[in-house]
């Protein structure tokens, strides 16, 4: 058993600032100020105390000035020094209910923030918070020339085999994994407490064997929590622990740790285990309005951004770096984990609608500036589609616009016998907002009209207090269905069951930047996890169960089983956490507040469609049929393709470069196998950040995501 002596130690002191949660932001925004306040007369004033961390989150900076303007210089004195770290991120994102550009865009933002500043952001990953962490979170942060991540939840039971430290891998690149000694609070309220030794032992213990296996001699202990403030007396505990034990017990930052790779064990795939601590995605269908409006957000906002960048390509105008850079920020600050989780109180949520209405404005002038008024159609995806346009199929090839003369293309699918494939059902939930927890019997719905309005089959279901009317249509390959809930119950889950047999015992899942293969029947946890495992799970819009294709638009939550596929379209509870003693969460995960617009109560139009060739999907073809049937043909003017693209794999974005100097095109393979990108311009490799060019031609490996810098 190692003693406490066989390690040196790093104290980070640092605040975990959730810019809305239990209060709304101008509440916190106060705090805040208060905070950093103390944090910089305390830097200024002890040179012992060498450094604070603010959260790994450069938006606090925007913040605090916002509310102290007087102490810009010094502020930004203490950050060219070093004393002060922050980034790389603009904010803490929920990292799986947003797409895969908006968390790119996250890093490029904090970067650029902090640079406004004069610094250079935290040289790590740091996800103190968040609740999981997608596969290819490893590649996004790589490619950001950051090498090691610092998180805390989301360990299952990889821990026997990868310990607390390991290589996590995606799509070829890699990053050094640190969980935090559980959390990001180990070392926090030490003048609350006066037992630093003992929490220094007992980490010891817990964790110094798995420390010593893979190599790391220092422990890293983390001096803060949620909103609390600086802790003066650290360094005299720092100096009084380094008598006691023999050994160094330094101030410094989250970079100061950075642990080597070399033999470590590898890990590829999600993570989102609870055996260490709460992982709650029930977070997944709480407030599913700002999933939905999240998704038509970072959707119309990646349109609007690639006809720009295809009016610049045709020599028409320069693409309006600040103008869409500006809509990005304004997006973003919605993407914070308490907040699009839905997980805070009812203010902090009607202030997200507020923020997307605004954004949307803004967007209104940016993509008719963008697509011009020509009243033609424009497709601003880079693969030839079809969509019915005024009841007739029209065809447009990628990345272009004209008058598309309609075509005989008659759909593929008929209506006949969809009745018994849909089917809604209704249970209690004594839970909260971040955990779904049954409170009673499973109810299906009745069905109690069906009738065919012109091309239409309409579908009504009843439960009581809840009323829910389908309208499906048979559309090209695929059936687009629209539910309208009347939804006037309280404290329960609705879903719609799709009954279906199994082909095989996975289902396979958009995630960011891939396609994730989940098992039906995962394996049961080795031991009790602090939260027990539940068998929802999340992703992006498009879903295969074997031959059943599910495509939805900003609907995240599914559970496959061998019975077929369940899509969660309300899960309704009042509360933002329950107390600890929940049978599906032992412990509590925030503060019981009432939420009585978490009920959800009202109209609620939910979209989604049905396609039955999932068997011979591959896994980009998947997800391009998810982004087909998500993005609508926009109107503007008549032109040829500037750029024309192909091969098996997805397209992502196509923006102007951060430096304003080209146009930066990015796609991605979630195939198993390599895949050959097929482009009609010049174009070279670039870094995901954009500052360096890296090796690679045109074929990608697989789950490789490749920056391309056409036109410079």
């Amino acid at each position: 058993m190692p003693a406490v002596a066989d390690f040196r130690y790093l104290v980070v002191p640092h605040t975990h600032w959730d810019r809305e949660w239990y209060l709304p932001f101008e509440q916190f925004r106060l705090r805040l100020a208060a905070v950093v306040d103390e944090v910089l007369e305390t830097l200024e004033r002890d040179p012992a105390f060498t450094s604070f961390t603010l959260d790994g989150q450069a938006i606090v900076l925007e913040d605090y000035l916002d509310a102290r303007p007087e102490n810009e210089s010094r502020l930004r004195a203490l950050l060219q020094a070093r004393a002060l770290e922050v980034g790389p991120s603009y904010v803490l994102p929920d990292e799986i209910l947003v797409g895969g550009e908006s968390l790119v865009r996250n890093l490029l933002l904090g970067r650029r923030v902090c640079r406004r500043f004069g610094v250079e952001p935290s040289a790590i990953g740091y996800e103190p918070d968040s609740f999981g962490h997608p596969a290819q979170l490893p590649q996004i942060l790589a490619g950001f020339g950051l090498r090691t991540l610092l998180f805390s939840r989301g360990m299952g039971d990889e821990l026997d085999e990868l310990g607390v430290v390991f290589r996590w891998r995606a799509g070829g690149a890699e990053v050094v994994a640190c969980q935090m000694l559980p959390h990001y609070d180990n070392f926090a309220r030490l003048g609350w407490y006066h037992d630093a030794p003992e929490r220094v032992e007992g980490i010891v213990t817990r964790f110094g064997e798995g420390l010593k296996r893979a190599g790391v001699d220092t422990v890293l202990l983390a001096n803060g929590s949620d909103h609390l403030p600086i802790e003066p007396r650290l360094p005299t505990v720092c100096r009084e622990l380094s008598a006691r034990f023999g050994t160094e017990f330094r101030i410094g930052r989250y970079d100061d740790f950075q642990p080597a790779a070399d033999g470590l064990p590898e890990h590829e795939g999600e993570l989102v285990g609870s055996r260490l601590q709460n992982l709650l995605r029930g977070v997944n269908s709480a407030r599913m309005y700002l999933k939905q409006a999240n998704e038509r957000a970072e959707r119309r906002l990646l349109s609007v951004e690639t006809a720009a960048a295809l009016r610049t390509l045709r020599g028409e105008d320069p693409y309006p770096d600040e103008d869409l850079r500006l809509a990005w920020r304004d997006l973003l600050r919605n993407h914070p984990h308490d907040s699009i989780c839905g997980c805070s109180v009812d203010e902090v949520h009607r202030d997200m609608l507020v923020r997307w209405e605004q954004l949307h404005r803004g967007l209104d002038i940016l993509e008719r500036r963008a697509l011009g008024v020509g009243g033609t159609l424009v497709n601003t995806l880079p693969y030839r589609r079809a969509r019915v346009v005024d009841g007739a199929v029209v065809e447009l090839e990628g990345f272009s616009g004209g008058r598309p003369e309609p075509t005989a293309r008659e759909p593929s699918l008929s209506l006949d016998r969809l009745e018994r494939l849909i089917h809604f059902e209704d249970e209690p939930d004594v839970g909260d907002l971040y955990t779904f927890c049954p409170g009673g019997a499973v109810r299906t719905a009745e069905l109690v009209e069906s009738r065919r309005e012109g091309d239409a089959l309409v579908l009504r279901h009843v439960l009581p207090a809840v009323w829910i009317e389908t309208t499906a249509r048979a559309v090209l390959d695929r059936i687009e269905l629209t539910c309208v809930v009347e939804n006037a119950a309280e404290d329960h889950r609705l879903r719609l069951f799709l009954p279906f047999p199994a082909a095989d015992d996975t289902v396979r899942a958009e995630s960011q930047f891939a396609v994730v293969r989940r098992p039906l029947q995962p394996p049961a946890p080795r031991v009790e996890w602090v939260e027990p495992p539940v068998p929802t799970a999340h992703m992006l819009g498009s879903l295969a169960l074997g031959d059943l294709v599910l495509l939805t638009k900003g609907l995240p939550e599914y559970e496959a089983s061998t019975q077929g596929l369940r899509l969660t379209l309300l899960r309704c509870v009042g509360t933002i956490s329950r107390p600890a003693g929940m049978p599906t969460r032992p412990l509590a995960a925030g503060p019981e507040i009432p939420t009585p617009e978490g009920q959800c109560l009202g109209k609620h139009v939910f979209e989604l469609a049905l396609r039955f060739d999932g068997g011979s999907l591959s896994n980009a073809s998947l997800v391009r049929a998810g982004q087909d049937y998500r993005t609508d043909f926009l109107v503007g003017d008549t032109f040829e393709p500037p750029l024309r693209l192909g091969g098996d794999i997805v397209f992502s974005c196509l923006k102007g470069a951060e430096n304003a100097r080209g146009i930066v095109l990015r796609v991605f393979n979630p195939n198993e196998r390599p895949e050959q990108l097929e482009l009609d311009a010049a174009a070279r490799r670039i870094r995901m950040d954009e500052e360096a060019d890296v090796d690679g031609g045109l074929e990608l490996a697989p789950g490789e995501i490749a920056t391309l810098l056409v036109g410079d």
